[in-house]
């Protein structure tokens, strides 16, 4: 069979475009000659709207007359056409039922919404107006099936907006959870993770955590993210050493895996002036960081850094693989330990020197009785020289934190 020349199929395609807006064009005119018609005060309204058949053009000048005209009796009329002519049309339902609403006829409206209950079994397209509607009826057992119902099956927006109101009405983890469903458990927690709730989060953990690790990780890293930045260390550590990290103290310090910028793993960024990618290690085993700077900026740089959790009252060692090439400016980079949300004096290597190869570099640091983590990071000060852009490379790679003894007699025990 022969092929369709090229030519050819550009035409039908150009034909099809056409055609598409030419009929975009002719409803959008339609639109506008009702709304001029509307508007004229010639008598050519009336005409206009009489000879109307479209259910969405009725029910679009019901919801015009009754949300922005207060033109009830009208409004109602325009419905109910729109019923004559589709009477499967739900948004003219929903509009009679919250114009009944906004009337004083509840029990009507409750009908109404019973009736589009039954009509709206399994169709996602107007479920949210709806929703809005029950919840202005006060209808919260029907209201609970469809937030449920939103968001097991309707991603976007609209699942988050359901989420939004579900969370408002049962601020009570249990009985949220007994209204949405279990089936939705996933999706609860990993909205109130993501937006801070983490007692609500904390409420379901049980739940979630024997889902498996496979089925939750995202969620829990974003959980394990909150916890940590909402003063919760005692509780995010448990959970990280558990399913995460029970190997190490400081994670992925052989690059082994991506930087996932949560949690207790790598945090990075790419300041204007540098860049990061990882590489082979230097002895061909394994990954190293390079990071390189371009020589175009002053930098002041902290954008490489991980929160290790460790034991207070403890000493330890940080020990790394550092190789340079071409540094530049008398501010070059270097390690440095810092408290985590407490008091600690920052501890810091020597610089980096312009150009070297593999060298081991070793950090000892002790963390005092009230810290429950210290921040592990790479760090360069701005230079105050004429000669003051930071350029060169930096490699790094078996990056490791090892206990080396106790400062006092009885610590306190995080892990």
């Amino acid at each position: 069979m022969a092929a369709v020349p090229i030519h050819r199929q550009q035409r039908f395609v150009r034909i099809v475009a056409f055609l598409a807006l030419a009929a975009l064009a002719t409803v959008q005119l339609r639109i506008a000659l009702q709304e001029q018609a509307e508007y004229s005060g010639t008598g050519a309204s009336t005409t206009m709207m009489n000879s109307l058949r479209s259910p969405f053009l009725l029910t679009w000048h019901g919801k015009r007359l009754h949300l922005l005209d207060g033109e009830v009796e009208q409004a109602e009329a325009l419905y109910r056409r729109a019923l004559v002519h589709n009477s499967l049309y739900i948004p003219a339902w929903l509009g009679l039922a919250e114009l009944n609403n906004d009337r004083g006829r509840k029990a009507k409206a409750a009908v109404i919404l019973h009736q589009v209950d039954g009509l709206m079994a399994e169709i996602n397209r107007w479920r949210w107006d709806k929703a809005l509607l029950t919840y202005q009826l006060g209808r919260t057992d029907v209201l609970a099936g469809d937030l449920s119902w939103i968001v097991a099956h309707i991603p976007g927006a609209t699942r988050t907006n359901a989420l939004k109101l579900a969370f408002s009405l049962w601020p009570d983890p249990a009985e949220l959870l007994a209204r949405l469903g279990g089936d939705n458990l996933l999706l609860l927690f990993g909205h109130a993770a993501r937006t801070g709730q983490i007692d609500t989060a904390l409420a379901w953990w049980p739940e979630i955590e024997a889902l498996g690790m496979d089925n939750v990780r995202t969620e829990v890293l974003i959980f394990l993210n909150n916890l940590i930045h909402g003063d919760r260390l005692a509780q995010a550590v448990p959970i990280w050493r558990k399913h995460f990290n029970a190997e190490s103290l400081l994670y992925n310090g052989d690059f082994a895996q991506e930087p996932s910028n949560t949690a207790f793993d790598w945090q990075i960024s790419a300041p204007k002036g540098s860049t990061w990618r990882l590489e082979t290690a230097g002895d061909g085993k394994g990954r190293a960081l390079r990071l390189h700077f371009s020589g175009t900026e002053n930098l002041t740089y902290g954008h490489l850094t991980q929160i290790v959790p460790l034991t207070p009252g403890r000493k330890y060692t940080l020990t790394a693989q550092v190789k340079s090439e071409g540094l530049t400016t008398d501010q070059r980079p270097y390690l440095e330990i810092a408290g985590f949300q407490c008091k600690m004096a920052a501890v810091r290597s020597e610089a980096v020197a312009e150009s070297q190869s593999w060298t081991a570099l070793t950090l000892p640091f002790e963390i005092p009785a009230d810290c429950l983590a210290v921040q592990v990071r790479v760090r360069r000060d701005s230079s105050n020289r004429l000669d003051n852009l930071l350029g060169g490379d930096l490699w790094l790679q078996k990056l490791a934190i090892k206990k080396t003894g106790a400062i006092n007699l009885a610590p306190m025990e995080v892990q």
